[in-house]
């Protein structure tokens, strides 16, 4: 097994759900439909944060969903109603774990997690060269490449799911504290 198929058997382990697409061309589509698939029609916002720009422009230019993508000095609270009024979250990752089916996102004055914490549905973008194989290797890396960059984030979180509870019956409850759903969309390019 490939630790790109071991990771997406771990993610829908955690309840998430994988999608693979070959070039980030096919981005937009599927976030449309993402959005239409839970009644949304007409002009529900997308927020992103976190995306390499390449990304964030194909996700601008082939959607027809307003998107905002955070900026560093950008109006925090616009951006956090923003994201409260959104139906989907987009970011990156920073890391992949196979093992633990789950990625590393950062927060700095750069990214903002508000898209992966408030909107209903939350697609996180990552390309498969960015998982690790093990959560302790992705660590690891992520501490060398700190060493030699000096960047740390200020905050480090880790998804391997939609959020998830469950009542005094055991009854598992999902999208709680967080998104109802989460994606991993893999970029095979």
């Amino acid at each position: 097994m490939t630790v790109g198929q071991q990771f997406e058997q771990k993610w829908q382990e955690n309840s998430g759900k994988i999608i693979r697409i070959r070039q980030i061309a096919e981005l937009p589509g599927f976030l449309e439909g993402i959005v239409r698939s839970y009644g949304h029609h007409g002009n529900m916002p997308i927020v992103m944060a976190g995306l390499p720009k390449t990304w964030s422009d194909a996700i601008s230019q082939g959607s027809a969903q307003a998107a905002y993508l955070w900026a560093e000095g950008g109006d925090k609270e616009r951006f956090r109603q923003y994201c409260e009024g959104s139906t989907l979250g987009v970011t990156g990752c920073a890391w992949a774990a196979a093992d633990a089916g789950s990625v590393s996102l950062y927060s700095d004055s750069e990214q903002s997690l508000l898209p992966s914490l408030l909107p209903p549905i939350h697609a996180v973008i990552l390309k498969e060269s960015q998982i690790a194989e093990t959560f302790q290797s992705g660590l690891q890396a992520m501490y060398q490449h700190a060493k030699e960059t000096h960047f740390w984030p200020s905050l480090i979180k880790v998804i391997a799911g939609p959020s998830m509870t469950a009542d005094i019956e055991g009854q598992l409850i999902l999208g709680v504290h967080g998104p109802q759903d989460v994606y991993a969309v893999i970029v095979e390019e």
